[in-house]
């Protein structure tokens, strides 16, 4: 596997060093709420993980301004992993108690690795740094994020009303009631989705077909995500001849109009062979059961899959959201 093969979660990090508001609001809805809820289960309160989570995006947004930061594991993890070591090193700094930072496997490999041990040294470096007069322009930048950040985040935290006037034991019964409600709908609501795992790749077969034969029909249509319009082309070829890579983009294809049973017989028979499709293929058939809700069914398929396959770190991390 290519450790050093750029994720497609990228584009957080690019977005969050260009300021793309709407790549900042995104990282608030689909990761942060994960962040609140272990920094409150941890010793902590909104506020406190509010804090935790601004720290860490001005961190990424110095880091990727300054270092062309390169992502090479899936941006779920690496956040909440950052968020949660500064959390829990917070707790031991401010505690009698030894807080032993414990990380799961599942979600850590080498690129999660090396990629938070470059974030945490070039956070160090920063505090020892003594040049007290950065750019103006640099400077400049920076608090434009800061406020764009600040702005994005108070929407997010702050869409409640706040108590007025009630009584200390009132404070200890609402939060006990939220607290328990807390976890029922975090737990109900923590089931993995498929279109979070669906990614296709893009097809190319342009150079072995025709300009308007059924290969570069079934190519146009599945590229542009037109999966029923692409299906009977695939079948056009797929009658003259079976190749494995037909095969898997016309699975792929019937999965995406949840034809469950023709695509998980497409990809059953590709993890019975020996291409370069058998790992990718056993991948879908995992997100078919996710699709319908099978959950131990697609965490069975997951833990089949080899870890020199080379898009692993989905598949840690969606085991990872299947506990």
């Amino acid at each position: 596997m290519d450790k050093t093969k750029i994720h497609r979660d990228q584009m957080y990090i690019d977005g969050l060093a260009a300021n793309d508001s709407a790549i900042i609001q995104a990282i608030y809805k689909k990761f942060v709420p994960k962040v609140v809820f272990f920094v409150m289960n941890n010793g902590g309160t909104e506020e406190q993980a509010q804090s935790i989570v601004h720290q860490v995006l001005i961190l990424l947004y110095d880091q990727a301004k300054k270092d062309a930061m390169q992502l090479t594991c899936p941006f779920d993890s690496y956040f909440f992993l950052l968020c949660k070591r500064k959390w829990l090193k917070e707790l031991r700094k401010n505690s009698d108690t030894e807080v032993a930072i414990v990380e799961d496997a599942r979600t850590m490999n080498d690129s999660a690795i090396q990629l938070i041990g470059k974030t945490e040294e070039f956070e160090e470096n920063q505090k020892l740094s003594k040049e007290s007069n950065p750019l103006s322009e640099e400077f400049e930048e920076r608090e434009v994020f800061k406020e764009n950040l600040s702005q994005i985040e108070e929407e997010h935290f702050n869409k409640k009303p706040k108590a007025i006037g009630l009584k200390p034991w009132y404070f200890a019964v609402a939060l006990s009631i939220i607290v328990l409600f807390g976890l029922f709908f975090f737990n109900y609501n923590q089931n993995p989705v498929f279109a979070d795992y669906n990614h296709p790749e893009q097809a190319d077969f342009a150079e072995r077909g025709s300009e308007g034969g059924p290969l570069k029909q079934a190519e146009q249509e599945f590229n542009s995500k037109r999966y029923s319009l692409a299906i009977p082309h695939f079948e056009a070829i797929l009658e003259k001849g079976k190749t494995p890579e037909i095969q898997y983009f016309y699975g792929i294809s019937l999965l995406e109009q949840s034809q469950f049973l023709k695509a998980e017989a497409v990809f059953n028979e590709l993890k019975s062979g020996n291409s370069a499709y058998k790992e990718k293929a056993i991948w879908y058939l995992a997100l078919s059961k996710l699709k319908q809700r099978d959950y131990k069914s697609c965490k069975e398929l997951l833990q089949t899959i080899s870890q020199d396959y080379e898009d692993y770190d989905e598949v840690q991390l969606l085991l990872d959201d299947l506990e």
